[in-house]
């Protein structure tokens, strides 16, 4: 550590004595302690955002396993009652993708609560063409799983930009 440096309270970075604000973290080296104490507690804020968005995905993946489970007991449901091994397939593979991306959700969860999300409002979509009555049979869960999966979005990405504009 240079004479002319001092080390950030906040992330522990060397920072030039005359710094206003530390280019890490933007602590305010050099402000009021008001200032201070205000930065301290939005970095507090923040962290807890983010810890916040973490079990937001651990939800998210488990809403995504219990559709992957519905989806599961639809195949079957269909092929027991209506013997049809096109919509059982149908069932499955969407399961197998629904289950494929939960499974992978906590490594990009953007790009994964939006392809479960792009993919269910798709199936939705394809229940409406087929059957419009289809869409508004358990139109309650449907609503709670879309809101879930785009309240984690917005989440993730609230979270993703707080790491980004606070190196965090």
């Amino acid at each position: 550590m240079e004479a002319n440096n001092i080390i950030c309270p906040s992330c522990n970075e060397e920072v030039s004595r005359i710094s206003v604000y530390c280019e890490n973290c933007k602590f305010p080296i050099s402000g009021t302690d008001k200032e201070k104490a205000i930065f301290i507690g939005q970095q507090t804020l923040n962290k807890s955002k983010i810890d916040n968005s973490e079990s937001v995905v651990k939800r998210t993946q488990i809403i995504l396993y219990v559709v992957v489970g519905f989806q599961v007991l639809n195949a079957f449901l269909v092929y027991y009652n209506f013997e049809s091994v096109i919509d059982a397939v149908f069932y499955l593979v969407i399961g197998l993708i629904l289950g494929v991306f939960a499974f992978l959700l906590p490594k990009k969860p953007i790009v994964f609560i939006t392809c479960a999300l792009a993919l269910i409002l798709g199936y939705y979509l394809l229940l409406f063409l087929a059957n419009p009555l289809l869409l508004f049979s358990g139109i309650l869960w449907k609503c709670v799983i879309v809101m879930a999966l785009l309240y984690a979005l917005y989440t993730v990405v609230e979270s993703q930009n707080i790491k980004k504009k606070f190196n965090l």
